[in-house]
């Protein structure tokens, strides 16, 4: 477990800004993502004070005029020989995700540059050092002596480039083949753009689910060319979904509200996109089937809901059984976009809603069955 965390501020690094948040500040504020409260700043002068003074308490703030005030830093700051503790210096720039995965599989005595190389050497730009706090002096001072790389591998274009990089290693394993090849790289490509502006990620969510609903409204309408127009607006909906959370990651703004926000609208815009379509069809229609449909799909949206609370907890994993998370998953999974487009081009968007009115049933029975077979034996 981290002790304490080392961040080395030579002639007033870290304050360049990368997605707008200073270099120095984002470490900090990711650091404190993770749980790693306890962060102290060496430098020459106090340059970092004036964008950390709100994060860092006073006295973790250190000026340093000689690199031999090292050797008594970890016993002036009360650090056992044996502690673990993190240095870095305060232009590295990396993420969340990369940072956790660093400190899960450091050795304890690990050197890696930002970049993630792992070769064990502080060969790279500027290295992150896992090491503990009997090596923690001669580690500072061999990261004070490095000084401050030159523009290049480490400019703020590389250096936001990497943190792009890293958004779609974060959620590789999470994502959909069609999400993975399509959806991410579009809503990066927004993400980075937005960035750089002022736009803050609830306005992308309120926006995006305005479009979703636009989409909705238009499907309801019943008319053909309404209808295609709705069901593209709603895939645009889901493409760009993915943007207010990225931008949230890269200018460090996620809040819980924010969470719940991208949440309840998504829920808000599939249940009125259901509500559009089954409307659209009853008014080009006037078949009452098609709005009897919509009901018996809510009733096993409910089902599927109850089931899910049931099912989760059971099984090997602590969240419940993988097959149970993975069909969990394909319930909100948005890429039936594309076939609400494909469907409202040949005007068969009735397919879609009798399907799905009859698989919602037939995966909440699934999800019941998990949650019977995997239940805990009672003990005899």
């Amino acid at each position: 477990m981290v002790k304490a965390i080392f961040i080395v501020a030579q002639d007033g690094s870290g304050l360049t800004p990368v997605f707008g948040v200073p270099a120095g500040r984002r470490l900090v504020l990711v650091a404190h993502g993770l749980g790693l409260d306890v962060i102290h700043v060496v430098g020459r002068d106090d340059a970092l004070r004036q964008v950390l003074s709100d994060l860092i308490p006073a006295h973790a703030f250190h000026t340093i005029s000689d690199v031999r005030e090292f050797s008594r830093m970890a016993e002036m700051l009360g650090l056992d020989d044996g502690d673990q503790v993190l240095v870095m210096q305060a232009g590295c720039v990396i993420d969340r995700w990369s940072l956790r995965q660093l400190l899960e599989t450091s050795n304890g005595n690990d050197c890696r540059t930002c970049a993630g190389d792992g070769n064990g050497k502080m060969n790279g730009p500027r290295p992150i050092c896992m090491v503990t706090a009997g090596r923690l002096a001669p580690v500072l001072r061999a990261i004070w002596s490095l000084g401050e790389p030159a523009d290049g591998a480490e400019s703020t274009s590389a250096a936001e480039a990497l943190l792009l990089d890293a958004l779609g290693r974060a959620t590789v394993s999470s994502d959909s083949l069609i999400s993975r090849h399509v959806h991410r790289p579009i809503s990066r490509f927004i993400t980075k753009r937005l960035a750089k502006t002022s736009v803050a990620p609830n306005i992308v969510t309120l926006f995006n689910i305005v479009v979703g609903l636009a989409g909705a409204f238009l499907l309801a309408k019943g008319a053909y060319v309404l209808q295609v127009l709705g069901s593209l607006l709603f895939l645009s909906s889901t493409i760009l979904d993915g943007v207010d959370g990225e931008l949230a990651r890269l200018t460090l703004k996620e809040t819980v509200f924010g969470h719940y926000l991208d949440i309840v609208g998504d829920n808000i815009v599939h249940v009125a996109v259901f509500f559009g379509i089954a409307f659209g069809l009853y008014r080009s229609t006037s078949d009452p089937v098609c709005l009897h449909a919509l009901w018996f799909l809510l009733c096993g949206f409910g089902l599927c809901v109850f089931a899910v609370q049931r099912v989760m907890g059971h099984g090997p994993e602590k969240n419940g059984s993988a097959e149970a998370r993975w069909l969990s998953a394909l319930l909100v999974n948005r890429d039936f976009a594309y076939l609400v487009v494909l469907l409202a081009l040949f005007h068969r968007l009735s397919w879609f809603l009798f399907g799905a009115a009859v698989g919602v049933y037939v995966a909440a029975i699934v999800l019941f069955a998990m949650g019977f077979t995997r239940r805990p034996t009672a003990s005899v």
